[in-house]
């Protein structure tokens, strides 16, 4: 079954209190918008409710589908996608059963790192056969588990004596899998297909939480996306296997497997995930929940991906996520798979019990791989619940000494290998010449703004109102809010305005502690806001999680189970915020030069919005005296997950390179070397500078 984290959450309203702005209902925003839920809507696996965008025509949703295969491939660390190595497979020590075949096998997914398992065989019938994939969940012995809820080794089994062959794969961390951990619970190698070893829980198991490995996109769940996809290169180059005719179906932390395999990979013809898919609950392990996965989707967005390949959806009455599947996820489903005329492609069967793969369950599920994968023989109806081949095939373990071979390699060396290839992959990437810049610039600047979870609104989905007004002396100060439809967040705008518009329009992002535009007594412009006026600039400042004004406390959003999957962080909201408040500015005055300034501990923020938003002028970034190039230290201050697989503040740089840039008070170890050098690779050396020494009171020397 599958393991949840247990969190502690707090109410939030008994916690904290947070800048939440009330305002007066105006035209575009009603009192109830003007609150920014994202202060108090977090959401975690147990506390879930389905939102998904609406659907209008298939060709939005053809654009949806290819988003989120983007999404996950993204989210699993896997684009740009790994190379694909060699596997080194080996098959060895094979048994006989009645009307299949089963050895032992492991290949490399990665150079070193082993993936290992058991493959099935039919015993009659003439190839090519079909084949099915057959990830497990996170039962006590994982992948030969043999029980009445679940025998993994039963259903691959009666898979082969119906003319498949069947992979059965270790999840990381379990059984065989021993170069890298799972979670504290899981089994490991301490399991025999015979006679189960007594399961010890007082023993200490480590953590799949490598922090810094996260940055490159290196994730648990996204290791075993790509062991699949490796198993399924293995299973596709066997000579009997109809590449075709392939499947995958898994029960829980299985199931969920299942459903990122079948969005990321097309050999996937069919599919049932079993016991996971569900509108009010979402899966509950680290190895199902990648940073970023679920922020804008779901299980049953993504099954509805699938659409209108055959997908077999199998619930139960008592599973917590599945009990309710008739009448709740599978409707829905059903309107994806009517948008194009393949209600016949999808199924439910739901059956009585618990979270489960029983023999009730894998009958159902064996009646529509046949169906639909065109098995040599007939489904079998009444599987046996608990096969005792299992025991008589004795210890199916691929490794039951406990040695790995020499070929592979410690955990620790795949984590240093993985970053150290995603850097060579990014740079063959970089652009060798200015022509090449605009296909980098087109590619990169998608992919960043999905690392950073950016939505880049329309003008039409921006509800704005204007609010306070100053007479100054010198000058008119005035407020706007802004909200995007149906989002919940409420962004707000300063703007200062003495008449000469001669320069346009500069956005400053500045956090709280640098003040704000007027005097304390909000009588008097500060001097150097004064001096931006009389340059000719419309002075503007977004404010809220772009500030630090509104914030999420630490202890708050780690309360949630798995917060960073589903929740934006409040650096992700800032930039969000600040590519909102862009936007506007952009939209309200198309003819105006647009630049944009962040200072302190705002520069990142304003830098990384400002390059996805693509629009800028001249953007001026403060590096507030850190390296973000130096992994460490990058997670200290912005410790976004995948943001090192697009290339980080590099490609920032680069994208706003087109432009003007100027990086000011770089840490004593920034690469400087770096960035000079590829302005010059890419005709930049007039448009990108570094400054030491900036501070607030000296952003007018910058213009």
């Amino acid at each position: 079954m599958t393991r949840r984290r247990f969190s502690f959450r707090f109410v939030l309203s008994s916690i904290f209190i947070l800048a939440v702005f009330f305002l007066k209902p105006a035209d575009g925003i009603s009192q109830e918008s003007c609150k920014d839920t994202r202060l108090d809507m977090l959401r975690d696996p147990d506390h879930y409710d389905l939102k998904l965008e609406s659907v209008k025509s298939l060709s939005q949703w053809e654009a949806r589908k290819k988003l989120l295969r983007e999404t996950v491939l993204l989210r699993a660390g896997l684009w740009p996608e790994p190379e694909r190595t060699p596997l080194n497979a080996k098959v060895f020590d094979e048994r006989k059963g009645d009307g299949f075949t089963v050895a032992k096998v492991y290949f490399e997914s990665l150079p070193g790192f082993l993936v290992t398992g058991n493959l099935y065989h039919p015993t009659r019938g003439t190839p090519p056969y079909p084949a099915v994939i057959t990830p497990h969940g996170h039962w006590q012995y994982g992948r030969l588990q043999n029980s009445v809820d679940c025998s993994i080794p039963g259903r691959c089994m009666d898979f082969a004596r119906m003319g498949f062959v069947a992979l059965s794969l270790d999840m990381v961390g379990f059984g065989d899998s021993m170069q890298l951990p799972h979670n504290p619970g899981s089994s490991r190698a301490r399991l025999s297909a015979d006679v189960p070893l007594p399961y010890e829980k007082r023993l200490f198991w480590g953590d799949f939480d490598f922090p810094e490995a996260e940055l490159y996109g290196f994730t648990l769940g996204g290791l075993q996306l790509w062991n699949n996809i490796r198993g399924l290169d293995f299973l596709t180059g066997l000579s009997e296997v109809d590449p075709s005719r392939i499947g995958c179906t898994g029960e829980s932390g299985g199931a969920t497997q299942t459903i990122l395999l079948m969005t990321a990979d097309e050999r996937i013809k069919v599919a049932a995930p079993v016991n996971i898919v569900g509108a009010k609950k979402q899966p509950g392990c680290r190895c199902e929940n990648m940073p970023g996965l679920w922020l804008d989707t779901s299980t049953v967005e993504l099954c509805a991906a699938f659409a209108p390949k055959p997908l077999l959806l199998m619930s139960a009455t008592e599973d917590p996520w599945t009990n309710s599947t008739p009448t709740r996820e599978y409707p829905i489903l059903r309107k994806y798979y009517s948008l194009y005329n393949a209600e016949d492609m999808i199924k439910n069967v739901h059956i009585p019990g618990g979270h489960n793969y029983n023999a009730r369950t894998r009958a159902a599920v064996y009646d529509w791989f046949c169906r639909h994968l065109k098995s040599p023989f007939p489904p079998i109806a009444v599987p046996v619940s608990v096969p005792p081949e299992v025991k008589a095939l004795g210890d199916l373990r691929v490794f039951p000494d406990f040695l790995l071979p020499e070929s592979a390699i410690s955990g620790l060396d795949v984590i240093k290998n993985w970053k150290a290839a995603s850097e060579k992959q990014f740079t063959a990437m970089l652009p060798k010449s200015l022509a090449e810049l605009a296909g980098f610039v087109k590619t990169f600047r998608e992919k960043l703004a999905l690392a950073l979870a950016v939505d880049i609104p329309s003008p039409e989905e921006i509800a704005s109102r204007p609010g306070e007004v100053k007479n100054l002396r010198s000058a008119t100060f005035r407020t706007v809010t802004l909200s995007r439809k149906g989002r919940g967040d409420c962004v707000i705008l300063e703007s200062l305005n003495s008449g000469n518009l001669s320069a346009g329009n500069i956005l400053l992002v500045l956090p709280e502690s640098a003040g704000g535009f007027l005097s304390p007594d909000g009588s008097e412009i500060q001097p150097w806001v004064q001096v931006l006026l009389k340059k000719g600039y419309r002075v503007w400042r977004v404010r809220g999680f772009a500030s630090g004004l509104s914030s999420i406390p630490p202890k708050v959003y780690d309360s949630w189970s798995w917060s960073p999957a589903y929740n934006r962080d409040n650096r992700l909201n800032a930039i969000q915020d600040i590519v909102t408040a862009l936007t506007f500015i952009t939209s309200t005055y198309p003819q105006r030069p647009l630049t944009v300034a962040g200072f302190g501990a705002s520069g990142l923020a304003a830098a990384f919005a400002s390059a996805v938003f693509g629009r800028a002028d001249k953007v001026v970034a403060d590096l507030n005296g850190a390296d973000p190039g130096y992994d460490r230290e990058l997670l200290s201050i912005f410790p976004a997950a995948e943001i090192k697989r697009v290339g980080d503040l590099r490609t920032a740089a680069l994208l706003l390179m087109q432009k003007q840039l100027v990086l000011c008070n770089p840490g004593a170890t920034f690469d400087m070397g770096w960035y000079e050098k590829m302005g010059k690779t890419v005709g930049a050396e007039g448009k990108f500078m570094m400054k030491n020494g900036i501070t607030t009171e000296a952003i007018p020397e910058l213009f």
